[in-house]
């Protein structure tokens, strides 16, 4: 398991112009919660409204449909599924306490987040879009 410092440059390069699909596409971010357990429900919703919806979902349950081929997809869809397992295995493979928080109703954010082996908070957030 890699430390911050190790995982940081593959996360970022994981990201780096990958948007998450949903009714409108959204960048995947590197999110740091340095010197931290990883986030309770609590923590993150401090910086939301009261009675916000908080959803922990698995990391399949995340990443569902978009991690799998289809027979008709062109080079760029393949492309983009290879991208998504990519960043899937490598927060999977890094990190420890692994947690996807959804967070809100229509317009959401997502955190999928994880403890590095030198026990800091990193992962990735993005937003998705579901009416």
């Amino acid at each position: 398991m890699p430390t911050i410092q190790d995982l940081l440059p593959e996360l970022e390069a994981a990201c780096d112009k990958l948007l998450w699909r949903s009714e409108t596409d959204y960048p995947f971010e590197v999110a740091i919660f340095a010197d931290q357990q990883v986030p309770s429900v609590d923590a993150l919703l401090g910086s939301y409204p009261e009675n916000t919806p908080v959803a922990v979902v698995s990391l399949d349950d995340f990443f569902g449909q978009s991690t799998l081929e289809r027979s008709w997809f062109d080079s760029r869809e393949l492309t983009l599924v290879e991208r998504y397992r990519n960043l899937r295995d490598l927060l999977e493979t890094a990190l420890e306490n692994l947690q996807v928080y959804r967070i809100g109703r229509g317009e959401m954010d997502v955190y999928l987040l994880g403890q590095t082996e030198d026990e800091q908070v990193i992962g990735v957030k993005t937003k998705i879009v579901e009416t």
